[in-house]
């Protein structure tokens, strides 16, 4: 049985990975912006980064298990992505191990700040580019997901001037994250830095009834409207990444 200070810490954990069950829900991103600064702050980097995997893991299952149609991933784009993420996790993984625990809490909060700030750019979807930028794509995402678990934000802007429709990068994001799971792992487990905390079971059942509440708010409402709910969470976590530098 936890003692008391356990059990408060696993209700804030609890709360955290619900909202970003729902985040991650309604974009197919999010869920690692919103839970890795405070959950760096208390549990540090490597329980952080082990807990995000296997609760995100267990929500984009739930997201693409609850489709009301067929998920429809951009294959291509997701294969190409894993491959050049594979170096990069490595990498990652090594800066995992050798960052002490308040440098990694800046570099974390830094990174969430940077990636809302590119959220907002990327809102109108601009021009597409070459898949020449999948390569240092792959690479970037890749030591991020390892190091801070952070590896969305690079992805999701290749994506965006990819021109993918919002279902479809949505069901990319979810199908690269299944196929980076075993690579991340992997790379942890060789730097050394694979930790679980203790009550992540408990926190799985958080990351799928946010994935569920998360799903019905996805098709209850149109896609400007859950953009603008999205793009408010995501500014919240640039805020609260921030906030989370000044815990002991």
């Amino acid at each position: 049985m936890a003692e008391p200070d356990g059990i408060f810490l696993l209700v804030m954990l609890f709360a955290l990975i619900l909202v970003s069950g729902v985040v991650q829900s309604l974009s197919g991103f999010g869920f690692a912006l919103f839970s890795a600064p405070l959950l760096t702050a208390t549990i540090g980097g490597p329980q952080a980064v082990s807990t995000i995997l296997i609760t995100g893991t267990a929500c984009d299952i739930a997201i693409l298990a609850m489709r009301r149609s067929v998920p429809r991933p951009d294959v291509r784009e997701a294969v190409t992505l894993a491959g050049w993420s594979a170096p990069g996790m490595l990498a990652g993984a090594w800066l995992l191990a050798a960052l002490p625990s308040a440098g990694l809490q800046v570099f974390v909060a830094g990174v969430v700040v940077a990636a809302v700030l590119l959220r907002l750019r990327t809102r109108e979807r601009p021009v597409v580019i070459s898949t020449r930028w999948a390569v240092p794509t792959g690479v970037l995402s890749g030591a991020l997901g390892t190091s801070t678990s952070l590896a969305g934000p690079p992805v999701v802007y290749y994506l965006v001037h990819r021109g993918l429709r919002p279902h479809t990068m949505r069901d990319t994001l979810v199908a690269l994250s299944l196929v980076r799971l075993p690579l991340s792992v992997v790379s942890l487990l060789v730097a050394g830095v694979w930790e679980t905390y203790q009550y992540w079971p408990v926190l799985v059942v958080a990351a799928l009834a946010g994935q569920y509440l998360g799903t019905r708010a996805f098709h209850r409402f149109g896609h400007t409207r859950y953009e603008h709910i999205v793009l408010g969470l995501l500014t919240l976590a640039a805020v609260v990444s921030v906030a989370s530098l000044a815990l002991p």
